[in-house]
């Protein structure tokens, strides 16, 4: 069932105090052609809808701008999706005329239900000055200022910016699902959160932030130019790809964990896995508290830093073909470590080992019986060895 209503800007804001700083952000939104001359209209409205969806059933969630906030649904097998449409015009009737034909869109497809908001048929838009005091709102304002997003939305090409003459209009999407889903969202520009959810959940921003926390069973994440944030996530497997985005991970307790950024830095913390795969092309990669059985973490070109106790890991493989790597390791884990830079320098500081072989481009270092076989590289940037 399908429901939808109108009502004015008062109602959205009487809850929300908007400081100087976000008046003065949306001062800057407007386009210079009408900044400062005409007062623009607002006209909001909400859509929902509510249906079943038995365990392991597969949906599909996409919106172009605005926010995707995923819940969980404490009680019964129901889905339900209330979305916020804001729209800003010169006139309260092209206000209202552009708001309404925004609406929530079913098509089920090869055992998908896929839903999706439909936008005016446009190909520029911005975010309208309503809601600045928004979480997605403050950080997307300077990013639509300096830049324009182009992106392929209901088979079209549209654009993301701050255009003369673009169609001001957000929607803010809340979707409520009982556990053990099979999900997909997907979020062109703004925001997407998920919390308290389980079951195979896939989250995707082409450009703004992703944050997900506490969140149970298998999740994928995939970003353009978005930052990521995921935290205890406990499940099998976590996979994280960004673009250009930073991805940072805390507190995670996974079988498999894969990581990949190509231009954006990687900062993890509290990781506890199997098998750790991380690799950047650019970006610094810093991994500190790992526990994983085995590990392969690599960048092309950036710093690697990581620091663990050796408390399960078996193998190892840190590696940066230019940057530098820097180890460190806990007091009293018994290893094996070989290191090797042909065109750099490897270092030791502070290390208690009872094999010590170092020389001006290699190391041997040997601690205890058995423990961790570890394998450290970089082509000519620096290794150092040091004690947590």
């Amino acid at each position: 069932m399908l429901e939808t209503g109108g009502h004015g800007r008062q109602d959205m804001f009487a809850r929300r105090a908007v400081g100087p700083l976000c008046l003065l952000i949306a001062i800057l939104l407007a386009p210079a052609a009408t900044a400062g001359k005409v007062k623009v209209k607002t006209y909001e409205t909400d859509l929902s809808t509510t249906f079943a969806a038995a365990k392991g059933s597969k949906i599909e969630l996409e919106n172009l701008l605005g926010s995707i906030e995923v819940l969980p649904q404490p009680k019964g097998r129901d889905v339900r999706i209330r979305a916020h449409v804001t729209c800003e015009a010169v006139e309260a009737t092209e206000a209202k005329r552009l708001a309404e034909q925004v609406q929530l869109a079913r098509k089920d497809e090869d055992g998908t239900v896929k839903w999706s908001v439909t936008f005016p048929d446009a190909r520029l838009f911005r975010m309208p000055k309503t809601g600045v005091g928004s979480m997605y709102s403050r950080w997307l304002a300077p990013l639509v200022k300096r830049k324009t997003i182009s992106t392929r939305y209901e088979g079209r090409a549209v654009e993301v910016g701050n255009a003369r003459g673009a169609t001001a209009l957000q929607v803010t999407v809340k979707i409520e699902v009982p556990m053990d889903l099979s999900l997909s969202v997907i979020q062109h520009v703004g925001t997407v959160e998920a919390s308290g959810v389980r079951g195979n959940v896939a989250l995707q921003v082409k450009q703004g932030e992703l944050h997900a926390g506490r969140l149970f069973g298998d999740l994928r994440v995939i970003t353009e130019g978005a930052s990521a944030r995921v935290w205890s996530f406990n499940g099998d497997t976590l996979s994280v790809e960004t673009g250009s985005g930073p991805i940072e991970l805390l507190e995670i307790r996974s079988d498999r964990v894969r990581i990949d950024s190509a231009r954006g830095a990687v900062n993890g913390n509290k990781i506890d896995s199997t098998h750790l795969e991380a690799s950047t092309g650019s970006g610094k990669l810093l991994l500190e508290g790992l526990e994983p059985e085995s590990m392969t973490i690599s960048s092309d070109a950036g710093d690697v830093e990581l620091a663990t106790e050796l408390k399960r890991t078996k193998e190892g493989t840190i590696r940066s073909a230019t940057g530098n790597v820097t180890v460190r390791l806990g007091t009293f884990a018994s290893f094996t470590l070989e290191a090797n830079s042909p065109d750099g320098a490897v270092k030791g500081s502070g290390v208690n080992v009872e094999v010590d072989q170092f020389e001006k481009n290699a190391a041997s270092l040997v601690r205890g019986n058995g423990g961790a076989s570890l394998s450290v590289e970089s082509q000519s940037g620096q290794i150092l060895i040091r004690p947590l």
